[in-house]
């Protein structure tokens, strides 16, 4: 969401005669877009204000750290402060480069539908903030209160990546499952862009909610041609007491039943997850419900993190604090339990053909490529291809947890870079 912004941002700011710098050093004006989900995020940024400051920049600080922080972020040098909902004014703003300016209230959203696709791949947001006031989470308070976009004014803008060619779409939401125009919902949306694209030939979401997640929608993923059968459902947590305390609207049953419908109607789909380890209270036997649902959905994928309080949520006041050796402890098991059982999934598919859409070179090798199947795991290709390609591939072997594939066929591989004179 946040690399969508950045794109939108730089749109509005060409549009009105600035000049991106690939180079920071080269630049005059820096704009930090920020993320206060965790707390090593808020700080980086800081961190940078103060860098970029000490080398003669006008420095901005745009998004979520602007919004929670406004004008004590001034104190730390920054030059303009701007929320998540004031992008528009940045033109004005950036037109004198001479008084220091707070921008955080709600100036309307920046969606636009006739963007210059910059990639092969691209984000389409559908929703903006969220109304779920999860307590360990400060997104409503940063990003506002959940609204839906207008499902024609969504697909135009789709079709106009479509036009200029880009292959893969994701579309983004705190909670797209709850996505509803007041006269489509998310199905009905993920069906319309299916039937009125041409070249994209992915469609991507996240990140849904557990509790909102429709019967309706995974139909409509089973049976699709071009959404990709990768689901991205949080857990959180595995213990009831503990998806109470957070606020989370479901339960350890109601989640493996979700899950193991997907697994039913998907059987090659991956699930993906968040889970947090150390949330206030949390105690021993809450943190082996969490392994026991890691067990039995055995995910493909996991983003783990130790719990950090967020400024202004309610989990932040709770006093049943975890230790951080404890925290830490607790994430190194559950790091080897998911580990061990994506493994187990990787498995499944040695000797399959699959179809990888390349995205770059792979990091270890010049000699091959990088790039994802369907489901969205990551596979190394032998030799080298255009980014954007998609090429056929069989399973070979498991790196890691990288599958490793040679091309099926293809003429449009090109030599590795040795080999060029």
């Amino acid at each position: 969401m946040n690399e969508l912004d950045s794109e939108i941002i730089r749109g509005i700011l060409e549009e009105r005669g600035f000049v991106y710098s690939e180079n920071p050093e080269n630049a005059e004006i820096i704009l930090i877009n920020t993320c206060t989900v965790r707390e090593k995020a808020a700080k980086k940024a800081k961190h940078l204000l103060r860098f970029y400051k000490n080398r003669g920049k006008f420095v901005g600080i745009l998004g979520c750290l602007a919004q929670q922080e406004g004008e004590k972020l001034l104190k730390y040098g920054a030059d303009i402060v701007v929320g998540t909902r004031g992008y528009n004014e940045l033109p004005k703003l950036l037109g004198s480069m001479e008084d220091k300016a707070v921008v955080c209230q709600d100036l309307g959203l920046h969606y636009t539908t006739k963007r210059k696709a910059l990639s092969h791949s691209e984000y389409v947001s559908i929703q903006y903030g969220c109304d779920n006031f999860c307590t360990f989470c400060v997104v409503p308070y940063t990003r506002g209160r959940e609204i839906s976009r207008p499902a024609e004014e969504i697909l135009e803008e789709v079709k106009n990546l479509d036009r200029q060619g880009v292959v893969e779409i994701t579309l983004l939401g705190q909670n797209v499952n709850s996505y509803f125009d007041g006269k489509y919902d998310f199905a009905d949306l993920l069906r319309m862009i299916e039937e009125n694209t041409r070249n994209i030939r992915r469609i991507r979401f996240t990140s849904p909610n557990p509790r909102d997640f429709s019967y309706k929608v995974l139909k409509v993923v089973a049976e699709s041609e071009k959404i990709t059968d990768w689901i991205h459902l949080p857990l959180q947590s595995g213990s009831d007491r503990i998806l109470r305390k957070m606020n989370r609207g479901y339960n350890k049953a109601e989640y493996l039943e979700q899950a193991y419908l997907i697994r039913e109607l998907m059987p090659f789909g991956t699930i993906t997850t968040d889970i947090i380890v150390g949330f206030p209270g949390e105690t021993e036997e809450d943190f082996e419900e969490t392994l026991e649902v890691v067990r039995k959905v055995k995910f493909d994928g996991a983003f783990m993190f130790i719990y950090s309080p967020r400024p202004n949520t309610p989990a932040a006041f709770y006093r049943d604090q975890v230790d951080e050796e404890v925290k830490v402890e607790r994430q190194r098991r559950l790091i080897e339990e998911v580990n061990k059982h994506a493994m187990e999934r990787r498995k499944i598919f040695l000797g399959r053909e699959e179809e990888v859409l390349i995205d770059g070179i792979s990091k270890k090798s010049f000699k091959e490529s990088s790039g994802k199947i369907r489901n969205g795991l990551t596979v190394v290709v032998e030799g080298l291809f255009k980014i954007g390609e998609f090429v056929k591939v069989r399973i070979k072997e498991i790196s890691g947890l990288t599958l490793r594939a040679e091309p099926i066929k293809s003429e449009s591989a090109v030599p590795a870079l040795h080999e060029l004179k």
